[in-house]
């Protein structure tokens, strides 16, 4: 992931995990607050087995981290 400013940049490695874990497409996130929304909306979802919102939770938490 890159950061400038308010700006954020996934890899195209890190949009395909998320993607993959998700089923929803994360090239609309473009800024911080954008991530926060796609991290908020994704965690709080309830279609997800347990092993794969560990997953998601723990490469989210990262990203967010970074912010």
């Amino acid at each position: 992931m890159l950061i400038h400013e308010q700006q954020v940049r996934l890899t195209r490695r890190e949009q395909q995990v998320l993607l993959e874990l998700t089923g929803r497409d994360p090239s609309a996130v473009r800024t911080r607050e954008d991530l926060r929304r796609f991290a908020e909306a994704n965690l709080a979802a309830d279609e997800q087995d347990a092993d794969t919102l560990n997953q998601l939770k723990a490469i989210l938490s990262k990203y967010l981290l970074a912010l």
